[in-house]
């Protein structure tokens, strides 16, 4: 299969098609579809997305019907960021490579494998490595380190670990995953997710956030998005796209671009998780907030609705009651620091002078993951320990 690609005029002619066509009988076979439950296509996206008749709240509710009829399980993560250095200079990221106002920290292995051993203790079987994205010569030391990381977490039994280093290439999966255990037809064997949020699909946009450099590892607009395909040939079986959900003012591009890419990857036979992170203030800049909160539920609800076989991530990026709003309607609730190596035996530490992001919901994952365990149901790689009786 070709790698992903779409044409950004085509795109928008669609769009455009979507807003013109919008009527009571169009709108209610678009519906009707949903009902299904099997999934819509971009264009019936593109078409629920303009019908402004439909509220955020009438979504969310046809997705929350769909879902109580084919009921998913709740998963979780928690993220480890081993370093906040970085090549890159994202103009909305606390990580750029030129933010004086971050503080620089990088924790050694041993470090590392300590808060591996604590989040284990603590009850947590999934992780997310991150790191920055570095130039190709810096590469080599980033992705040795995550590896390292990467071996730590298989030995000590984490159920899946997703690998947030940015876009590489071919001939670099060979450091990556050296060591992993593979499957006779190449792909590997414990569940690995490779993490690259496009953050915005459009073009310009891009441009003017992540910048046109060449040697700035994240300018590359066409080498990040098929970074997926690169990682497919790898060996990996799962993939995280997403979008950083405020940088781009037109969402309508954004919901369907993302779609587009989740097709393509379901189509070539990957497990796809869907991150929709809002803007959030980082250290030295203004606050970033994103969008509403009632175009964020019409996102993640249509996503719902029109994706079924993928799993969307919400994190504590987002209040509790947001969480609370969506969870129901998705699949993985994501909690924890964006600080390095944060976490201690009951807490983290949420410091914005070392962390890529401001998290708004700084309670202790436990007390963030029991709010929604229902009776008879755990959330899957969350299994805290049993609380000992004194007596």
């Amino acid at each position: 299969m070709r790698d992903f690609s779409f044409d950004a005029s085509d795109l928008e002619r669609r769009l455009q098609h979507a807003r013109d066509h919008v009527c009571a009988d169009t709108v209610t076979a678009a519906l009707e579809r949903a009902r299904d439950g099997d999934g819509l296509t971009a264009d019936e996206m593109a078409l629920l997305w303009s019908a402004r008749q439909l509220d955020a709240n009438a979504l969310y509710e046809l997705a929350l019907a769909l879902r109580a009829r084919h009921p998913v399980g709740l998963e979780t993560f928690s993220p480890l960021y081993m370093t906040n250095t970085c090549d890159a200079e994202c103009r909305m990221c606390g990580m750029r490579r030129d933010n004086q106002a971050l503080r620089r920290e990088t924790a050694d292995l041993a470090e590392v494998h300590a808060q591996l051993e604590m989040l284990r203790r603590r009850g947590m079987y999934a992780v997310s490595l991150l790191t920055g994205e570095y130039r190709r010569g810096n590469r080599p030391w980033a992705l040795r380190y995550v590896n390292q990381a990467l071996r730590a977490a298989q030995a000590m039994g984490f159920n899946h670990t997703l690998i947030n280093v940015g876009s590489i290439d071919d001939d670099e999966f060979a450091t990556l995953l050296d060591g992993i255990a593979r499957h006779g037809d190449g792909s590997v064997v414990p569940k690995l997710t490779m993490c690259t949020f496009q953050e915005t699909y459009s073009r310009p946009h891009y441009a003017k956030f992540m910048g046109t450099d060449p040697d700035n590892p994240r300018a590359d607009y066409d080498r990040r998005i098929t970074n997926f395909d690169r990682s497919f040939r790898a060996g990996l079986r799962v993939a995280n796209p997403g979008i950083l959900v405020g940088l781009n003012p037109d969402l309508a591009f954004e919901l369907i671009a993302l779609t587009m890419h989740a097709q393509h990857l379901l189509e070539c036979g990957m497990e796809v998780y869907l991150s929709v992170p809002r803007l959030r203030q980082i250290a030295g800049g203004r606050s970033q907030g994103g969008v509403s909160d009632a175009d964020f539920i019409r996102l993640v609800s249509l996503l719902s609705i029109g994706l079924p076989s993928c799993k969307i991530v919400v994190t504590t990026r987002e209040d509790s009651t947001i969480q609370h709003k969506l969870v129901p309607i998705v699949t993985v609730l994501s909690a924890g620091s964006a600080a390095v190596t944060p976490y201690s035996e009951t807490s983290a530490r949420f410091p914005l002078e070392t962390s890529q992001f401001e998290v708004i919901d700084q309670r202790p994952f436990e007390e963030i993951l029991r709010e929604h365990v229902r009776p008879g149901v755990a959330i899957r790689n969350f299994h805290p320990p049993q609380a000992i009786d004194p007596s």
